[in-house]
């Protein structure tokens, strides 16, 4: 079996039924990871979590990998909606300022990882096993534009390149903080959000003066 095939499902439910089971199996497989971990979880666990035989399991995921490839799909769908989201309601509201932005999508970006920490740290470890077919779950690039695409209206002198760095500074920066923060137990805290806005605010009013 080819690297992408052990991380596709092996097909799409068509029938009401057949999407209620694969929706069970896949919040079994989450509530799995998030209780048990990397280190517990396989394809018997998650068949039992989810009340249904391993067959039938088989019958949309050919293993494990299938389903931390597909509830990582889901969490990047998820978290790119919530920041373009955020960008959206920024834009919405010309007369603000490049912090009120910059809060928006720090918001946003707390609120998704504070959502499901536990399962967000075990698809971390999983997925460093593992050959997905996009890098960081195929968000960072998207990620990034919609920074770019943030902090471009209130940064209108950066060259594009300039802008593209920024981006990417500005996303590991975030990552970094809330993962630290995740792990203190303090990210949904409102001192948090305001340390993370001003530290990203920072670092930007720094590359606007360079």
């Amino acid at each position: 079996m080819t690297a992408q095939a052990i991380l596709t499902p092996r097909k799409t439910p068509a029938q009401g039924r057949s999407r209620a089971m694969v929706e069970t199996i896949v919040e079994a497989a989450a509530r799995v990871l998030e209780e048990a971990g990397a280190a517990g979880f396989n394809t018997n666990a998650v068949a039992a979590r989810a009340g249904v035989s391993v067959g039938s399991l088989y019958q949309y995921f050919p293993g494990k990998q299938a389903l931390v490839a597909e509830l990582s799909r889901r969490g990047a769908e998820t978290l790119l909606a919530d920041l373009a989201a955020a960008v959206e309601a920024a834009e919405a509201a010309p007369e603000g300022s490049l912090r009120e932005d910059v809060r928006r999508l720090a918001q946003a970006a707390i609120a998704w990882q504070c959502r499901r920490p536990a399962l967000e740290r075990a698809l971390d470890q999983m997925e460093a096993g593992l050959d997905l077919p996009t890098d960081a779950r195929g968000t960072a690039s998207q990620i990034q534009a919609l920074i770019v695409r943030l902090i471009g209206r209130r940064l209108p002198g950066l060259a594009p390149d300039a802008l593209s760095v920024a981006a990417a500074d500005s996303l590991a920066l975030a990552r970094a903080l809330i993962d630290q923060a995740v792990a203190r137990g303090d990210a949904h805290e409102p001192a948090f959000e305001a340390r993370l806005t001003g530290a990203l605010c920072g670092y930007l009013s720094v590359v606007a003066a360079v």
